[in-house]
């Protein structure tokens, strides 16, 4: 008699245990998730974007004008490449860069996110007054960012775009964004909200690609007059799936890290002496640095939609 109570027990448990496991798996019994990224970091409201977020919205459902997609051009007959840096760094390290750079005169491309350029607005402003060039990178560097809704778009360009107008002197005109598709509707958000030109690159290398021992001879080794090279100095926000419930969702505080000054390893080096060691390599090969501005010509100007190209 315990015997068969026993197997009941055992029976019943496996059946409960099989139901709790279907109804954990089953789309049926879970609300449908959409991709998409949480509210942002809140900031002074010296950069409230409202104002700014809706004109952009208006001119989306005005206009189906695109922004550009600028792309370099390998194997041109200029010694030329056109340099960019992706995402901010901490304060010692950006302002270590713009030594390298300006020790020989170079102007490079910065696209920077709207939390560090507010956050750091001191190497915001500096990078400006050397006549560097300022990009909208988002405002915390989102990824795989075609995969966002319109109004999501327009909050992450105008709130750079009104962090970057206080703190440079303006707001950017051309922008890029880490793994990322530039597809029609994104092109279309982007130049509602004032931007020009988005930038494909040719070659991507993360910080710690170029730090390591031999990071600079392998990009160097890919490098040809015309293209646009990348180094990703940001720490790209993902994709959040949440369940859409309600209207309105907690905001999770989110934004890129500017890390502190990170010194050099047993293995590799920093990067600044990587970014010296990069720009003695390209002198030593007859090669000059110009922002991406130098690319809107009118073979640059498409409309038809590229990737990032950000691995």
């Amino acid at each position: 008699m315990h015997l068969q109570k026993h197997l009941l027990y055992i029976c019943a448990g496996i059946i409960v245990l099989g139901l709790v496991y279907f109804f954990a798996l089953s789309d049926i019994f879970h609300p449908k998730q959409i991709a998409s990224y949480e509210n942002f970091t809140d900031i002074s409201e010296e950069y409230d974007a409202t104002d700014e977020m809706e004109a952009a919205a208006q001119q989306y459902a005005d206009s189906t004008e695109q922004a550009g997609v600028i792309h370099g051009r390998p194997g041109d007959s200029q010694q030329v490449i056109y340099l960019t840096f992706d995402g901010m760094e901490s304060r010692g390290n950006m302002e270590g860069i713009l030594k390298a750079l300006k020790k020989r005169s170079w102007h490079a491309s910065f696209f920077l996110e709207g939390a560090n350029a507010a956050h750091e607005q001191v190497i915001t402003e500096k990078l400006a007054d050397e006549d560097q060039l300022i990009g909208n990178y988002s405002f915390v560097g989102i990824t795989k960012a075609e995969r966002l809704e319109t109004d999501r778009l327009l909050e992450q360009f105008c709130k750079t775009q009104k962090v970057l107008a206080l703190t440079a002197g303006k707001p950017a005109a051309y922008f890029k964004l880490p793994e990322t598709r530039y597809l029609p509707a994104l092109l279309r958000a982007a130049k509602a909200s004032g931007l020009d030109y988005a930038v494909q690159s040719d070659i991507v290398m993360k910080e710690n690609e170029l730090t390591r021992p031999g990071g600079v001879e392998q990009l160097m080794a890919q490098v040809k007059p015309g293209m646009i090279i990348s180094i990703r100095l940001d720490h790209p926000v993902p994709i959040i799936f949440y369940e859409k419930k309600e209207a309105d969702v907690p905001a999770i505080d989110m934004k890129p890290t500017i890390k502190d000054n990170v010194a050099a390893s047993a293995e590799g080096v920093s990067i600044i002496e990587a970014v010296q060691n990069l720009c003695e390599a390209l002198a030593s090969q007859g090669y000059t640095v110009e922002p991406v501005s130098k690319l809107t010509g009118p073979l640059n100007h498409s409309q038809e939609g590229g990737s990032g190209n950000e691995s």
